[in-house]
């Protein structure tokens, strides 16, 4: 498995591969896709003009506003937004720009929505299914079972539906250090029977023109983080492309729902929507931890986060890659009241998000009984899960599971162990 393209990732023993059956997918499925329209929701409360004025909501409404102004700060795409609909108007339909790839901590009380990351998988996390396709080798998996789990072979599903069945060009905005693994994966998804055609275009080359025959659209596969690192170039790449697609595959006004700021609104009484239906109303009560906006907390909240550090997560509403996050029960507890302390009163930095902490309920993982095969023959493991399904167009693709330790560690990201994960078909 130090073969496929995540070589960093290869598990230095093999783990035998899990699955979950294709009713119990399509029924998380449906879970995720309320607590997108509860996410949805929030949006709508923070674009509503004028703002609310209950006091409770009004620092809350001020904080989300002020992300969705952020994340709306494309070059060339806001405007062309603006100019085609109403700056608050939210699109038909909206499961099917469901994209994103949540972070779930499998926990004892059930799965826990730790990140939804909604709208990031638009954003470059797309990985080759070499890791999928190597296990269900090694194990002899049957070869039905391997189409029911790969992520980017969904991927290319959705395009398909995307495109009805029909030509169609995509096209991808990337940085130019993205390349190497972009290529590979543009070459796969190209291979389809309907003439759908994807693009790279890299920031600062110039977009060649398209002739208008073919529909188009604009793949955002860049996060927001990386455009302002070089605005000028992604700003010259995307002014002549941008009048030849039809729109972006997921609308900019929706990038906003990737913060976790909307984890925080949802999860608090006092601050959720009014409007939730049941269903959405559900999904926030058994998929999110309880999640708070420190500027929010009172002072006997504090006090109790800070007695009970090794039960909480301090975050940042707005970062990626793992940074930004610290583990009470790896700080000591003068680091700890000091981080609460300084962290929310940090500057907000150029070209960056407010500077929003959160503290978040630790999901402690449920154990589960794993196969490992060692030189020694094959061993069982209690082991901890996190999972992240991949959702394309308001669809559970297939999902990326990753083996981690009980008790979090700063660094555990770098050393999870991947675990192959498919999708049982009914039959």
């Amino acid at each position: 498995m130090r073969r496929t393209s995540w070589p960093d990732r290869a598990p230095r023993t093999l783990w035998a591969p899990v699955e979950s059956p294709a009713d119990a997918v399509r029924a998380f499925e449906r879970k995720i896709q309320a607590l997108y329209h509860a996410h949805l929701a929030v949006l709508a409360m923070a674009l509503v003009e004028p703002p609310p004025s209950e006091p409770e909501l009004g620092p809350m409404t001020r904080a989300l506003r002020a992300v969705v102004h952020f994340y709306r700060g494309w070059p060339v795409l806001e405007e062309a937004e603006r100019a085609r609909r109403s700056e608050t108007a939210l699109p038909e339909a909206p499961v099917s720009f469901l994209f994103g790839r949540p972070d779930i901590v499998m926990g004892e009380e059930g799965p826990q929505v730790a990140e939804t990351n909604f709208d990031t998988a638009v954003s470059g996390y797309e990985k080759p299914d070499d890791l999928w396709t190597q296990s269900a080798e090694l194990f002899e998996l049957p070869n039905a079972l391997l189409q029911s789990g790969r992520p980017l072979a969904g991927l290319k599903d959705y395009f398909t539906e995307l495109a009805e069945a029909r030509p169609h060009r995509i096209h991808w905005v990337r940085s130019v250090a993205a390349a190497p693994e972009c290529e590979p994966i543009l070459a796969y998804l190209n291979q389809n029977p309907h003439g759908i055609q994807h693009f790279a275009h890299y920031a600062g080359e110039p977009s060649p023109s398209y002739p208008p025959a073919l529909p188009g659209h604009l793949h955002r596969a860049c996060t927001l983080y990386t455009v302002n690192k070089a605005r000028d170039a992604f700003t010259d790449t995307l002014r002549p492309l941008v009048p030849m697609v039809a729109g972006c595959t997921v609308p900019l006004r929706l990038a906003a729902l990737q913060s976790k700021l909307f984890l925080a609104c949802l999860s608090d009484p006092r601050t959720r929507p009014r409007n939730l239906t049941p269903e959405e109303q559900d999904a926030v009560d058994t998929l999110i931890p309880e999640t708070r906006l420190i500027d929010l907390m009172s002072g006997a909240e504090i006090d109790h986060v800070k007695r009970n550090r090794g039960d909480y997560v301090l975050k940042r509403a707005d970062s990626h890659m793992g940074r930004h996050v610290f583990f009470g029960c790896n700080v000591d507890r003068d680091e700890w009241e000091h981080l609460l302390r300084a962290l929310p009163a940090q500057p907000v930095e150029p070209a960056q998000p407010p500077s929003l902490w959160l503290v978040q309920k630790r999901v402690r993982p449920q154990a589960y009984t794993l196969l490992e095969y060692t030189d020694e023959g094959p061993v069982e493991r209690r082991a901890a899960l996190v999972c992240s399904p991949y959702l394309f167009g308001g669809r559970l693709r297939g999902f990326e599971t990753w083996r981690i330790p009980f008790v979090p560690e700063p660094d555990m990201l770098d050393h999870a162990t991947f675990v192959g994960h498919f999708i049982r078909s009914a039959e």
